[in-house]
């Protein structure tokens, strides 16, 4: 089966600043990991203050045939978050990472929303984490927050990262009435294993096929183990749909260009 990682990072030296800290997030390791599974695309994903810009674009640059680049900003260190996504737009990125629950913000921060607007408006596809949880910051329902946003902004494309977590399920109407959004499998299809959620993500697979994407979220995971177990959950899904799951859907966002890369899409 192919697979269009939705969720992978790399750092300069190797090292991981968050989670599990001994994890190898180095460029060599991630290319291995990907050939285990064949000649497969993945979004290289950019994540403010652990896996830099620069080093995200350069390993992109380099192997444009496989990485889709995504840029980050921590929209609470930036005094001109709009300048910093245009800049981010410039220099070739197809997509923003934002990631309120690491950076401590609420998602429906006024900052968090200009930075959205401001990518809508450069043809940016907002990779927004949804485990908005914090130990120090109350937040609202996860899927009434993503349902806000996805109102507010209906000409941004989203890739939903981690699909909210353990609330997966309650996705499935938001997903189904907005087609500029993905619902992103990426982490919770593994850290929920062999619970409920298990069945939620099944449901969703086929019941929304073009509205699901799924990802490993290396170096948490990797990409064989992220296929592996979204192959064993669907099984007995029809194969048009679970390619649709795969890889289709972020390789119709993210075409490759005729020189190799992805080709951005401007709004």
């Amino acid at each position: 089966m192919r697979l269009f990682d939705s969720l992978t990072h790399v750092t300069a030296d190797g090292r991981w600043g968050v989670g599990v800290h001994d994890h190898d997030a180095s460029c060599a390791r991630l290319l291995a990991e990907l050939d285990r599974i064949g000649p497969h695309r993945a979004c290289l994903v950019a994540l403010a203050g652990v896996a830099d810009n620069e080093t995200t674009m350069a390993v992109a640059r380099r192997h444009p045939d496989r990485f889709v680049p995504v840029g980050s900003i921590d929209v609470t260190a930036e005094a001109e978050p709009e300048t910093a996504i245009a800049r981010l737009a410039d220099e070739g990125f197809a997509g923003l990472k934002l990631h309120p629950r690491l950076h401590g913000y609420d998602p429906l921060d006024e900052r968090c929303l200009a930075a959205i607007e401001a990518a809508g408006r450069s043809g940016l596809t907002v990779f927004l984490d949804t485990l908005f949880r914090q130990p120090r910051r109350s937040t609202p329902h996860p899927i009434d927050v993503v349902d806000e946003l996805l109102v507010a902004n209906p000409d941004c494309r989203f890739v939903l990262l981690h699909a909210t977590g353990p609330t997966v399920l309650e996705l499935f109407e938001l997903g189904r009435m907005h087609g500029h959004a993905l619902i992103d499998l990426s982490f919770t299809l593994l850290r929920y294993a062999n619970s409920s959620v298990d069945d939620d993500i099944g449901f969703l697979c086929e019941q929304l096929d073009q509205r699901v994407c799924i990802g490993s979220d290396f170096p948490e995971y990797t990409p064989a183990e992220a296929l592996a177990r979204f192959g064993w959950l669907t099984g007995g899904l029809d194969s048009a749909k679970r390619a649709n799951v795969a890889w289709r859907n972020l390789d119709r966002w993210f075409p490759s260009s005729p020189t190799g890369g992805a080709e951005r899409r401007h709004s």
